[in-house]
Formats: C-alpha cells, structure tokens, sequence
C-alpha cells in the first residue's frame, strides 16, 4: 500500500521545472558572456590597459632667458622627484609617507600640504609629489630602500636656475606654483605639476618658454611600480628669449643702488633697447625654485623697502624739476616765450593767500644774491639753475591743458608697453580729471605746482628715461623694448611730435643747452658731477616728501640729514652721453635720497663714465 500513489508525477514534474531554472541560468549566464565579450570588449580592454599601463607626461624643457650678448639668465638644471602613484587609501597614503620620511627630512607643513594633495585629487592615478629637487644624498637614501617602498618611484626632472642671482630679478621675474585660476584656464599644468612664471619675463613669456609636454606610456604592475616603457614621445622645448639688457652693465648699476632705495633705467636714444633696468632693493629668485618658506616670503613682503616691487616700472615719483624741461618745450611750442625771453624772478611768489617758494630761497647761491633782489632769467639758465621761480610764473602763463598736452606727447601718463606685467600709468592731471575724481575744480596755484614737477603729478622711472631720450633725439619718438630683435611699430623712427613748428629743432637744441650747462658750467645744479670724457647733459630734480611751513622756511629749512629716512626728499636726475652725438639717456630716481644733485647726478656720471669712456 502506498501513502503517496502519484509520487511519480510529482518528482517528475519538480525535476522538470529544475532542469528548466538550471537551463535559464546557464543561458542568461552565457548571455552575459557572450554581450561582454562581444558587445563590450572594447570598453573592458581599456579598463584593463588602463590598470596595466601608466600615461605619465614628460615636463618640456623651458626656453631659456640670455642677454644681449648671450650671457644666459636664466636655464634650466637636472633634478630628482620622489612621487607616489597608485594608493587609493589614505591610511595606506600616510603609512608610505611616513615610510618615506623616516630616510628623508619631511616637515610636519610638508606632510600637511601633501596629505591635503591627496585628498583633494580630482583624478586617483596621478601620481603625487613628496618631495622635489632631492640633494644627492637623500637621492641616494631612497635609491637603497625604494625596494621596500611599493607605489614609489623617482623621477629624473629640471628646475629653474638663476645663475645672476638678484641681478636683473625684476626684469627675468621668478617661477612659482600655479593659482587655481591658473590650472582652470591651463588644467595640463595640474597633470605636470610645474611651477609658472609669476613675474618679469617668465610671466609675460609663459607660454612661449614653456614649450610642449611629451608623453611616456608605462607598463606597470599591480602595486604601480614600473615594468618597463611601451612608447615615448617627445617633449618640445620653449624658445629662449633674448633681451637687450647688458648683464655685466646690469651689475655695475646694481653695486651703485647698493643699500639704496630706487631705480636706474638706461635706455639706446637711437633703438630704445633697455640696456639696464635695475630696482632696489631687488631678491633672488632661486628662492622660488625651492619651497619658499614662510619665514623667506614675511621677509620679502614685510619689508618696507618693497623688494617685489620693480620700481622702475611700478614706482610712481613725482618727477620734480626734471618736468620742467617739458613746460619750456610746451611754452616754446605754444609761443609763451621767445628762446631770448626772459622773466623777472624772485626767491619768493605771492599767488593769491599763497607764497610759491623757490628752492634758493634764503640761500646766496642760485639765481638770486639775496631773498630781497630780483633777476631777469631766460630758459637756458633756467634749466641750469633749476629756478623755481621761472617756473611758477611760466606753467601758469602755458596753462595746464597745453603742458598736458605736451607732457603726454613725450610718454607720461601712459605705459611705455614693454611688455611686463605691473607697469603703472603715473599721472598727468587736468582739470576734468580733478573734477572726475576730486569732485572740485582746478586751481592755478596747482597748475604752478605742476610747473615745478610736484602737486598730482608722478611718472615711472622708465617714462622719465624716454622723457630724456626723446629730447636728446630732437623730438623723434622712442619706443623702448626689452626684447632683442623684436620687431618696432612700423613707420615710428622718424616719427615727430604733433604741432611740430619749424622751429622745433631751435627748442630741442636750447633746452639741451641748458642741460648742458646744468653739469658743465659752475652756475649749474650739477656741475659737481662733470667730467670731460664723456661730456654728458642733464637735469637734477628733488622732491620734496613733506609739508614745509612757512615758520621753517624764514628760519630756515631743515637739512635732509637731520631728518628721518622717510621724510627726506627724494633725489632724480636725467641725463644723456654724449652731448654732441647722444647715444645712452638715462634716469636715476633714490627714494629719500635728499638732494638730486648731491646723489642722484653722481651716479649717472659713473655710468656714462662705465658705458661711453
């Protein structure tokens, strides 16, 4: 008897339906096999190259940064990296590092900076650099124990040297890690993780002397270590830039400006090459080549004297009794004064409330015997003697809109466009620009102050050495460049002023007598400073920094050395070598330095000495 007479039935039927799930799970198994390895196989294989090789970019050689006779400023250097490439934990990332700096010295802001890279990593199989620029024993440490260290590896890469140091610093500029706006505009430079021109040449010249990376395509094992190379293509170097500065010259004017605060710019009257261009204080930018410490950078951006700062570019000075050869020329040209004319001067004005002092003021020298006599000046000795008086009266007879005008046909108020970054306007004020940014009208009394070079008005070093040139050519336009054989605007070389008279060259040839005789003859501002080879022209400024009262002027004023550094004038000078064929201009500006021609104008004959003699 049985319990369960359809137990046939039911087995049979429970084994069908077995053998039907073991079918459908075989076929969608097979399926599955057969739509990846039919239908994506490509994809897969990428993933599996993509795990067994490594794509790693090959940094471009920069060009190189030579002077005018091929003395190289700034080059390139072989140097070692230690990275990390492959680790996808942190815990893992820290015990490597920690690995790592117990063969080599790794600070604890070091290590902060690179656990933060790794966090931050938007892409996990870029490698990481630990350290850059490894001394050969730290090199030689890892190399023994690199066997023990999985996902490390060392890599062969360059630096930027500066074999000149802080010489021409402000011009050839400095190297430094990209800002983030950097990468977002550029995001090849996260993948190489190279430093950029942050200043000078290497900013304004990026791009060209960065060149183009190479690629390397890597087999590497599963910890990430190299196997060997698959293929390479080669990086493509940067070109070199040449620039006119003359580096030996560079360093001749560096040792003048030693301990000093200010600027030297020496410019070719006939080309406009820049053959020196040196701001004091100046830095090394080998500092940069390294992680800076924070110690190194308070050190540079605290420094009142403003060592970043290219003075001969960024520095904006009110230009003093240099100006005054452009309100002569504005008058000459606008007819206010004949070149034989003369004004009736006096060692003070009286304008409205107000008494215009002349810098002779209470002294027996200049153009006045005592405070109480008046002279007959006319321009030439004007310019020689730098009378304050002279030209007080003749700003305000020309006008402030005219001696603009001219002032803005000689280069101030604009940039010189030499291409590098930081370059400032200065400032040449007019009456609507009082009234746009003061909100007031323009007063004579400060078209009198603008006369004499001092009131709004400023100019860069380099606007006041174009300034100078321009005149000792007559009037033709300069163009300055830095750049060796780049090309000049079309058509500018004989390019003259507008509202030329045929007079034009009878003006040029006064006002440069009378810088003539600033420095050669014994009535001259600068006659302490003349010497026969070569024979140099010019013309002193000092400008004064702070308020004199009228109490201090009677009584007398107090000397520059007995005052503080930062309540001293500042002292200028212009010039040009030699008188009768001009080939070098120049101009010198010492923040504080007192008295123009006690300071500025023997530096300047030490350089025309140095180039022309």
């Amino acid at each position: 008897m049985y319990k369960y007479p359809n137990i046939d039935k039911l087995l049979s039927r429970r084994a069908f339906l077995l053998s039907i799930g073991k079918g459908a799970l075989f076929s969608s198994i097979f399926l599955r096999l057969a739509y990846l390895q039919l239908y994506k196989s490509d994809q897969y294989k990428v993933l599996a190259e993509k795990n067994r090789i490594s794509l790693r970019l090959i940094p471009p050689l920069r060009g190189d940064i030579i002077d005018r006779n091929n003395k190289i400023l700034a080059l390139n250097k072989n140097s070692y990296n230690i990275l990390v490439e492959g680790v996808k934990n942190i815990n893992s990332f820290e015990n490597i590092i920690e690995q790592i700096s117990r063969i080599i010295y790794i600070n604890e802001a070091e290590k902060e900076k690179i656990y933060d890279t790794f966090l931050n990593r938007k892409k996990s199989d870029l490698p990481i650099f630990i350290k850059k620029n490894l001394k050969w024993n730290e090199l030689a440490s890892l190399n023994v124990n690199l066997i023990n260290l999985p996902n490390v590896f060392i890599e062969q890469g360059i630096k930027r040297e500066y074999p000149f140091n802080e010489l021409a610093a402000h011009v050839v500029g400095y190297m430094a890690t990209p800002k983030k706006s950097d990468i977002k505009e550029n995001p090849i430079l996260k993948m190489l993780d190279t430093n950029i021109g942050r200043s000078g040449i290497e900013e304004s010249f990026e791009k060209e002397l960065r060149g183009f990376p190479g690629t390397r395509h890597l087999e590497v094992n599963a910890s990430g270590r190299e196997i060997r190379e698959i293929s390479k293509e080669e990086s493509v170097r940067g070109i070199n830039v040449k620039l006119t500065i003359d580096i030996k010259l560079q360093k001749y004017v560096n040792s003048l400006l030693k301990d000093l605060n200010g600027s030297i710019v020496v410019i070719d009257v006939n080309n406009g090459d820049l053959l020196a261009i040196e701001s004091s204080p100046n830095f090394d930018p080998n500092l940069f080549t390294k992680s800076i410490s924070q110690k190194e950078w308070d050190k540079l951006i605290k420094n009142p004297m403003s060592p970043l700062v290219n003075k001969s570019i960024s520095g904006e000075y009110s230009p003093g009794s240099t100006f005054k050869l452009i309100v002569l020329y504005s008058a000459l040209i606008n007819k206010v004064i004949e070149p034989n004319g003369t004004i009736n001067c006096a060692s003070k004005v009286k304008y409205g409330d107000r008494n215009f002092y002349c810098w002779c003021h209470k002294k027996k020298t200049g153009c006045f015997a005592t405070r109480t006599h008046t002279r007959k000046v006319g321009p030439e000795l004007a310019i020689a003697q730098s009378c304050d008086s002279f030209f007080y009266e003749l700003a305000k007879r020309v006008g402030i809109e005219n001696i603009v005008e001219t002032a803005r046909n000689f280069g101030l108020g604009s940039k010189s466009g030499i291409n590098l970054k930081g370059e400032k306007d200065g400032l040449v004020p007019n009456k609507s620009w009082k009234r746009k940014h003061l909100k007031q009208s323009w007063k004579i009394g400060e078209t009198m102050i603008t006369g004499v070079g001092q009131g709004f008005l400023t100019a860069t070093p380099m606007q006041l050495a174009v300034m100078t040139a321009i005149f000792a050519n007559d009037g033709k336009k300069i163009f300055p460049s830095i750049f060796k054989d780049l090309n000049r605007p079309g058509g500018v070389e004989n390019e003259v002023f507008t509202r030329q008279t045929i007079n034009q060259k009878k003006f040029f040839s006064l006002i440069k007598s009378g810088m003539f005789s600033a420095v050669n003859k014994p009535f001259g501002t600068a006659f302490k400073s003349k010497i026969n080879n070569p024979i140099f022209a010019g013309k002193t400024g000092t400008v004064q920094v702070r308020n004199i009262t009228e109490k201090e002027r009677e009584i007398g004023i107090i000397a520059n050395k007995d005052l503080p550094l930062k309540r001293r004038d500042h002292a200028l000078f212009v010039g040009f070598a030699p008188y009768n064929n001009p080939k070098i201009a120049l101009s010198v500006v010492i923040e504080h330095g007192g008295s123009g021609s006690k300071v500025a104008a023997p530096i300047a004959k030490k350089i025309f000495r140095k180039i022309l003699s």
